[in-house]
């Protein structure tokens, strides 16, 4: 085991959770009837590992640990809701830049909530990623494409929310182990997005047998090989390198729906979406150093 190449393992990662807009974009079905199936499906998956290994860690957690539990969910299910939905109304490419903004929300969000301060290096990287939206959001102004701009702010809604559940996750974390964590909160967010289709009158049956393969395919390869996969790699690589190599999932994206769907990113995306990743990739290393240097 201590052979492997994990460091490499990650991009394998990274291409399953790359996946995720190809097999939305495949499926008929309203995004929120995607959002929940996908998550009922994983926490299925989930619940025999769960229920054998976590037992402990899920009974001796503290009401206030279960109560931040709960508010990632909320979040995780409001992340899926919007951005999911703005897969069909801009383009892959957009969709999976702007929601990869998340670790700059995260940034913030730590600013105001824990009181973090930005160093000059955060926020060259954080001006980057707001000059690099600003810029696919001026390629989809106008005329016939507002159902484009429409698609960007949800995306962006999206890195918002998903920065909500990362900020409690980061909290939640230090006493709560990674099983019993994510299993409450992806429950949570499968109560919750099916209480959506229930409150918009989205109805969650009858779908055919391609549909239910595409939810499979998402909880399985997306959620749990994907995203699963980043959390066991944790004990062997750095954050750091897996927030990094997470970048690359709108590159996969985008190759993947040019293959597929002729999907040819706008020159405004490719400008914007170049500046916006470097901006990202910046912060995040940047922060690394700024660790470091705390430790020193």
């Amino acid at each position: 085991m201590k052979n492997l190449p994990y460091k490499y393992i990650v991009l394998i990662g990274v291409l399953f959770t790359s996946l995720s807009s190809i097999f939305i974009r495949m499926s008929d079905a309203p995004s929120l009837v995607i959002s929940a199936y996908r998550m009922l499906f994983t926490v299925l998956m989930l619940l025999f590992p769960v229920v054998m290994k976590e037992r402990d860690s899920l009974k001796n957690m503290t009401k206030r640990h279960f109560i931040l539990c709960i508010i990632s969910g909320i979040f995780l299910a409001l992340h899926f809701a919007s951005w999911i939905a703005s897969i069909n109304m801009t383009t892959i490419a957009n969709s999976t830049i702007l929601v990869s903004c998340s670790p700059i929300f995260v940034a913030i969000a730590n600013y105001f909530i824990l009181k973090e301060k930005f160093s000059y290096k955060m926020l060259i990287g954080i001006s980057m990623s707001l000059i690099g939206t600003a810029i696919i959001a001026l390629g989809s102004s106008g005329g016939n494409n507002n159902g484009m701009m429409l698609g960007n702010i949800l995306a962006i809604t999206g890195g918002i929310f998903v920065a909500g559940y990362f900020v409690i996750g980061g909290i939640v974390r230090k006493d709560v182990s990674a099983g019993a964590y994510v299993f409450i909160v992806y429950s949570v967010s499968v109560v919750v997005l099916f209480l959506m289709c229930f409150a918009t009158k989205t109805p969650i049956y009858p779908y055919a047998a391609k549909e239910f393969i595409l939810f499979i395919c998402l909880a399985f390869f997306c959620s749990i090989l994907g995203h699963t996969l980043y959390n066991y790699l944790m004990k062997y690589v750095s954050a750091t390198l897996i927030s990094v190599s997470t970048l690359c999932e709108p590159i996969f994206a985008s190759i993947l729906a040019l293959i597929i769907f002729k999907e040819i990113p706008s020159i405004y995306t490719l400008i914007g979406g170049t500046i916006i990743l470097s901006g990202v990739f910046y912060y995040i290393t940047s922060q690394k150093k700024e660790t470091e240097k705390i430790k020193d």
